[in-house]
């Protein structure tokens, strides 16, 4: 990989310098490339992400990890109440049979677990009728991702819906547009796509870095993702984008990475992209720490798209 990147590229870039094909669609580039107004774009929506509300399930799932290490004799009756704590339907009350056997700092530290990621959704049914693009937002009732029943992921969550202001405006219907041609370009025959489109501002604090993918390397479970387009890059150093190819033997290789700008974006194929296309894409984002210490937070704020071709 050259180290210089120059956009628009793709999987025959990628299959260039890797001396082998890629043959799922890979597009890396940004919103000028697109034809958008960058500038104007990042503007508006710089300030957006303030107003997003906390994500409260991460936090969740860590304490009761954090309780699961500390009492691993009893870590399977814990976990039996992780799903009705997760989803919220019990508060930590359940747990205090544990927190209360904490010595004062592991409370200290249990208490220190606090969420760093806010978030909003909104979902759009895009087609085209006579030349034209027609964009319907629908309503979100739950979020709950495409994997294995064992993943916490496919637990389904809610959370709030973006506000008018954040995705019903020329800007981001231009945006959900391009991304809907560049679908079709790589599928065809699709009449008809469904975005989901996340909004999501992570938080890293002094010896605390922010963490977009505490899951790993993963599939999101859709057709195809735009896993970050990203807005804001507040004193924060690292979060490299990286696409993944889990290899027939089961061996996952990084296949390209880059530490997005402001206005850059990956679009890829995600789950199933091996049998439709013919090679078995996943992706990840690495932590992120606080670049000045002086400053005691920073952020990664990003827009990242679910695709899927409902017809």
């Amino acid at each position: 990989m050259p180290d210089k990147l120059t956009f628009p590229l793709s999987e025959k870039d990628i299959s260039r310098w890797l001396g082998r094909d890629v043959y799922s669609p890979i597009r890396v580039s940004s919103l000028n490339h697109l034809g958008i107004d960058q500038k104007k774009f990042l503007e508006l929506y710089t300030s957006f992400f303030e107003e997003l509300s906390w994500d409260p399930y991460d936090p969740r799932r860590l304490r009761v990890e954090f309780l699961k290490n500390h009492f691993p004799k009893e870590k399977d009756t814990i976990q039996t109440f992780f799903k009705s704590y997760y989803l919220g339907e019990k508060k930590i009350d359940v747990f205090n049979p544990w927190i209360k056997k904490l010595s004062q700092k592991e409370k200290e530290n249990f208490n220190k677990i606090q969420p760093w990621r806010r978030r909003s959704v909104a979902q759009f049914l895009i087609e085209e009728k006579n030349k034209e693009i027609i964009i319907t937002r629908e309503k979100v009732d739950q979020f709950a991702q495409d994997v294995m029943g064992d993943d916490f992921r496919s637990l389904p969550r809610v959370f709030d819906e973006a506000l008018k202001k954040h995705v019903e405006n020329e800007l981001f219907f231009s945006w959900i547009k391009h991304i809907y041609q560049l679908t079709k370009e790589v599928r065809p025959q699709a009449k008809k796509i469904r975005m989901v489109a996340h909004f999501m501002s992570v938080k890293a604090r002094p010896q605390k870095p922010g963490d977009n993918s505490p899951e790993g390397a993963h599939e999101d479970g859709a057709d195809y993702i735009v896993s970050a387009l990203v807005i804001n890059r507040i004193n924060v150093k690292g979060g490299e984008s990286q696409v993944i190819e889990q290899l027939e033997n089961g061996n996952k290789e990084i296949i390209f990475r880059h530490t997005l700008a402001p206005g850059e974006f990956i679009f890829q194929g995600d789950s199933k992209d091996e049998i439709i296309h013919g090679t078995d894409l996943w992706h990840h984002v690495t932590p992120f720490a606080i670049n000045d210490e002086s400053i005691n937070e920073g952020w990664r704020d990003i827009i990242g798209f679910d695709i899927n071709v409902v017809e």
